[in-house]
């Protein structure tokens, strides 16, 4: 099937290299919707609870499939990965929706696209002068979020930053799982089954608590989609078509973040935050060259 479709993208002029890349696409659609929706739990539940909950649904999904597929010893990366992303980084990443905001948390969390350029050079991946400037600009982005708020935001946009660091460990640590045989799915599942026993501790009993006042919401989808669906494409990608590309691609996640949070009603964007999340896409758009 993988064949078929490359040659059918490829007689429309769509290279195979693009083909890899649409999995990351809709892991940022993904990771959009997942960045607004759990703005009313984490202001709910807190972060702990919260990031427990969603370990413990997308595993009970996963547990199965990943069986099926195998593990091997690919997943020690992947659960490193687990502890570095989804322990760490996403706890961080929920406390900066939770103080400064979907508008604010999402672009400047994203700033770890470019980070991972210079992360995958260590896995043998090209660095470009582009990154380079591409990584100028976004710095000038975060510079724009940050410069006129007040210290509560600036806190928020702290803990992205935070965020962005430790993903960027933890997504190159995806590839090398997936360059070592892990399929996808099996990635998906180690890295929230060794990422819940940590946020477990950390959210005490109020997990068993907040499971009673969510299972019948949508949270367990909401769970699932982000940490099988959108993790799965992500891991995908990042072996196919290389996880400098991938993480590019993954940086229209802030700008579609905020049509979305809009859309909703949620947030109403500043011009000045438009301003810094295009900044930002920008600085994607030039790593392209």
């Amino acid at each position: 099937m993988k064949w078929l479709l490359r040659w059918h993208f490829k007689n429309i002029g769509i290279s195979g290299g693009m083909i890899d890349v649409l999995p990351a696409v809709a892991a940022a659609l993904i990771w959009a919707y997942a960045s607004v929706s759990y703005r009313g739990y984490v202001e709910k539940l807190g972060v702990f609870k919260l990031n427990a909950l969603r370990m413990f649904y997308a595993s009970l999904a996963l547990l199965i499939p990943a069986l099926y597929l195998g593990l091997g010893r690919g997943a020690v990366y992947a659960a490193l990965s687990g502890i570095l992303s989804l322990a760490l980084g996403d706890s961080l990443y929920l406390k900066a929706l939770r103080t400064a905001g979907v508008s604010l948390a999402v672009p400047a969390a994203y700033s770890y696209v470019i980070l991972e350029q210079f992360v995958a050079v260590l896995l043998g991946e090209p660095l470009k002068a582009a990154y380079l400037a591409a990584a100028g600009l976004t710095v000038a982005g975060v510079y724009l979020l940050v410069a006129g708020h007040d210290r509560g935001s600036l806190g928020g946009v702290l803990y992205a930053l935070g965020a962005a660091a430790a993903w960027s460990a933890g997504y190159a640590a995806v590839k090398v799982a997936g360059v070592g045989g892990l399929s996808p799915i099996s990635i998906a599942f180690v890295r929230v089954a060794a990422a819940l026993p940590v946020l477990a501790s950390l959210a005490g009993s109020g997990a068993v608590r907040g499971m009673r006042s969510t299972w019948r919401t949508a949270l367990p989808a909401i769970a699932v989609l982000d940490l099988g669906g959108g993790s799965a494409l992500f891991a995908y990608s990042a072996v196919e078509a290389g996880l400098g590309l991938t993480v590019i691609v993954l940086g229209v996640t802030p700008i579609a973040s905020q049509l979305m949070s809009r859309a909703l009603g949620r947030e109403r964007p500043t011009a000045r935050e438009y301003s810094a999340a295009a900044l930002i896409l920008l600085a994607i758009a030039i790593s392209f060259i």
